[in-house]
């Protein structure tokens, strides 16, 4: 058996950080415990004195399939890019297909999935009601272990009743809609002559997003609502806030040129005057909300039109179109754990336990217990380094630098190490389907 001893780290478990050694071994964590011994002569051993070991996290809501294709290139950067930011597992909306079922769609892309080392599943998109079979609804959820829905909102006025049915149907079910908000201004462009268009469309926006609010506590439907970026929108979430309502909320955190959102009065929103009616969400309000457990990060937006250079040496501070995913949990780690906003567990919590529990996958993932899998991250506490990018809103020669504390020291993916902190290594790691149980 191809064991791994990892002996005097901090495990986080249970809410805490506890001094103990974690055997692994057949893609499963074996023991966590204490004076844990080499259960072989050879068994390898890693010395964690002084760091931190941790489940490894899930990207709950990125359109891999459409990131990398069959461009082997790509999928090396997004493997690399998802273990750089503690991340072993990834789930994508399963379109819509329009010229067969969800069933062909869904075997298409599970015999499809060479060379990507991250566990993988599917939400189930439902965007054209007009197309709408619940019997694809059913296999899916029956048979195929996809315990949640995605969807845009707001819907179309005659269609609402499609969804006060779906959404009674996912309530009984104890499945999660995960809702992509489209704001209504978010296509307009900042010229003075739209201030008063802006009040109006914000306005509209808010009540839309109170009556999904609204819609869901009705049914008892577990929602988890993507992105979200606004004070009145995270007030809005606080009024109602039950035991179904989960968010998703938009650190603000920005590097290199992908960055949209400013931080004053004047802030512009995808090229939208916000108007002095939005005000973008601080780090003391995700901080505090966090404390929550309904409340979780968004993975940062990727910079798809980047200027950076793709290279294929492992350089972890060149900007490419993933730099603000690579570097988010050293983000959270240096403004959050070191400036005392967050304990270390409580990330770990938030990171990677909560969006195993909404996804339907705790305790096999999100979890440092026997029998979970060995999707593990060793975290170095002290590791300094800095980011060196263009900042948005400066001149292209001017490079700002970003210190960071923390990164990711080792990675193992169903118990075999992708990263040592300097080199990766994908040899025969293979990303399995996903299939998941309802939330509980």
């Amino acid at each position: 058996m191809d064991y791994v001893l990892i002996k005097n780290g901090k495990v986080a478990m249970d809410g805490r950080l506890l001094s103990k050694d974690v055997l692994i071994g057949s893609e499963k964590i074996i023991a966590v415990g204490d004076y844990i011994e080499k259960p072989e002569s050879e068994t390898p051993v890693i010395d964690a004195l002084g760091k931190f070991v941790m489940p490894a996290a899930i990207d709950t809501n990125i359109f891999f399939n459409e990131l990398i294709g069959q461009d082997a290139n790509a999928r090396r950067r997004f493997n690399q890019a998802q273990v750089l930011c503690g991340t072993s597992s990834v789930v994508a909306p399963l379109p819509q297909p329009h010229s067969y079922s969800f069933e062909a769609e869904l075997m298409q892309r599970k015999c499809n999935q060479e060379g990507l080392i991250t566990d993988y599943g599917y939400h189930l998109c439902i965007n054209d009601w007009k197309r709408l079979d619940i019997e694809d609804l059913k296999y899916c959820y029956a048979h195929e272990g996809i315990s949640t829905f995605y969807m845009k909102w707001p819907v179309e006025k005659g269609d609402l009743n499609k969804v006060r049915d779906l959404f009674k149907m996912a309530g009984l079910n104890q499945t999660t809609v995960l809702i992509d908000l489209k704001r209504s201004f978010d296509d307009y462009q900042q010229v003075d002559s739209v201030y008063h268009k802006a009040g109006m469309l914000i306005s509209e926006h808010l009540i839309d997003f109170k009556s999904l609010l609204d819609l869901a506590n009705e049914v008892k439907c577990n929602v988890c609502l993507l992105n979200i970026y606004f004070k009145e929108e995270l007030e809005l979430i606080n009024k109602s806030m039950a035991d179904n309502i989960f968010a998703e909320l938009m650190f603000p955190y920005h590097i290199a040129d992908s960055a949209v959102l400013g931080l004053d009065a004047n802030s512009i929103y995808s090229g939208f005057p916000l108007a002095n009616k939005l005000r973008l969400l601080s780090a003391t309000d995700v901080w505090q909300s966090l404390q929550l457990d309904n409340f979780m990060i968004s993975r940062p937006l990727l910079k798809l039109s980047s200027k950076g250079v793709w290279d294929n040496s492992q350089v972890d501070n060149r900007p490419d179109e993933y730099i603000l995913r690579k570097n988010l949990l050293s983000v959270l780690y240096t403004l959050g754990v070191t400036n005392g906003e967050l304990l270390f567990a409580k990330l770990v919590d938030v990171f990677a336990a909560r969006t195993a529990k909404l996804m339907g996958v705790y305790p096999q993932k999100g979890a440092m217990i026997a029998g979970s899998d060995a999707d593990i991250v060793v975290w170095d506490p002290d590791f300094k380094r800095n980011v060196y990018c263009h900042m948005s809103g400066t001149p292209s020669n001017k490079v700002e630098v970003f210190p960071l504390k923390g990164r990711v020291e080792f990675s193992f993916v169903k118990g075999r190490m992708v990263y040592n902190g300097e080199s990766f290594n994908e040899e025969g790691v293979n990303a399995r389907y996903l299939y998941r149980s309802p939330f509980s």
